[in-house]
């Protein structure tokens, strides 16, 4: 009987000791918890921040490069809608997706052997932001600043209307996001029915097609042309000889 009493009196103890000793687990449990919550909130922080202070160069941004020593290699080039630039001896190249300092060291190696140990520094002007960029039969094509409800009108307008050669009823517009670019007649819009504007977004880049007529002068200026020119300029020769 009095072992009984003992037994039941230390299963007793040991569940008191059990139930005092749990909140201290659970405390220590969600403490690591929390630790390890903060620790990758911090992280995220971090990430955000170091993205915030380096952003990527993009499409519409104004670069400014400074090479030293070399200061006749100084420029402010616009990214193209590309994602690319040009510049002297290195040519043309891709930086979208590069930050500042990432394009600065790409420089320096393409630089090096050019110039003895450049040192380039690279800074983002204008941010591309809010901007949109018009290609093609446009008199003006280039980036032009995005106005909150600018539409197709507006946007030609400041780029100097579209060229004699310009196919306005296959005008096309690629949207951030978007998988693929999409038709919009401009030509009704010249037409007279201003209805049929559309609002464009800050990113688009909208590209005016030449209409088939100038492509196939283009194509026979550049193919057909410099080929009969030689073949008169031979011609030409082969009955100067025979007259001599």
């Amino acid at each position: 009987m009095k072992l009984n009493r003992i037994f039941l009196l230390s299963v007793f103890c040991s569940g008191i000791l059990d139930i005092g000793l749990a909140p201290a687990a659970w405390s220590q449990a969600s403490s690591a918890m929390g630790s390890s919550s903060s620790a990758s909130k911090s992280a995220a922080s971090e990430t955000g921040i170091e993205m915030a202070q380096n952003p990527q160069i993009q499409s519409g941004d104004v670069v400014s490069i400074i090479v030293y020593p070399a200061d006749e290699y100084n420029r402010e080039v616009t990214v193209q809608p590309d994602g690319k630039i040009e510049l002297p001896l290195v040519g043309s190249f891709a930086v979208g997706g590069l930050t500042a300092k990432e394009l600065g060291k790409l420089l320096e190696s393409k630089y090096s052997r050019y110039v003895d140990n450049p040192k380039v520094t690279v800074a983002t002007r204008h941010f591309a932001g809010r901007r949109i960029a018009i290609i093609g039969e446009i008199r003006q094509p280039g980036f032009y600043e995005y106005r909150d409800g600018m539409k197709m009108l507006e946007l030609i307008a400041h780029a100097g209307g579209l060229t004699d050669t310009a196919k306005a009823s296959r005008t096309s517009v690629m949207r951030q996001g978007a998988a693929q670019a999409f038709r919009f007649n401009f030509q009704a819009v010249l037409d007279g029915n201003l209805d049929r504007d559309i609002a464009l977004l800050p990113g688009d880049t909208i590209f005016v097609p030449k209409t088939g007529l100038a492509r196939r002068s283009t194509w026979l200026t550049n193919n057909i042309i410099p080929w009969l020119s030689f073949i008169t300029a031979a011609a030409t020769l082969v009955l100067l000889a025979k007259t001599n």
